[in-house]
């Protein structure tokens, strides 16, 4: 039993039997099958489809494919758009990366993502050298934990030794200087 062939009825002014009665009163609306009324709607929709184009001349059915075709190009289109807008941010953010890493190594700067919310926030732009420079400088200022020292590796040069002194009787200044020192 169609539960609109039931309502139409009822609406007309009909008497309903008893077996309509019965599948109107145990009808519940969500008890309805989701993929049965898919398939219905897919089903009516191929229908509404077929008188149309059968109600239609061969011009309007032609206007209408095309149109249908025209509507799927444009949003095929615009996606297509959206994605290489997208790619080219990423590209942009790349690049952008890369010149502030270039920068840090050259500079000594220990954090590279610090430095590009730095550059980011204060807006300076990495491929200017005019802007670069200056921002760097104020930065180590600043802050300058965030820049390597420049160090040389190994120890570090000790002193010349005292030059010996002329040995002359007994002056005890003299003996002293020609001590050796002892490194702990």
């Amino acid at each position: 039993m169609d539960l609109m062939e039931i309502i139409g009825k009822a609406a007309a002014g009909e008497v309903l039997s008893q077996e309509e009665r019965t599948a109107l009163a145990g009808f519940r609306p969500g008890d309805s099958d989701p993929s049965a009324l898919e398939k219905r709607n897919r089903e009516l929709e191929a229908r509404l489809e077929e008188l149309e184009k059968s109600a239609l001349t061969e011009p309007e059915q032609l206007k209408r494919r095309f149109d249908t075709e025209l509507s799927r190009l444009r949003e095929t289109l615009k996606a297509a758009g959206a994605e290489r807008d997208a790619a080219k941010q990423e590209l942009a953010r790349i690049g952008f990366r890369r010149r502030i890493e270039r920068i840090a190594q050259e500079h000594g700067f220990s954090d590279p993502d610090y430095l590009e919310y730095l550059c980011g926030r204060d807006r300076v732009d990495p491929e200017s050298a005019e802007a670069v420079e200056p921002f760097l400088k104020n930065l180590r200022e600043s802050s300058p934990r965030f820049f390597k020292l420049d160090l040389a590796p190994g120890a570090p040069e000790l002193p010349p030794p005292p030059a010996k002194a002329e040995r002359g009787g007994g002056d005890i200044l003299s003996l002293l200087a020609e001590v050796p020192v002892e490194n702990e």
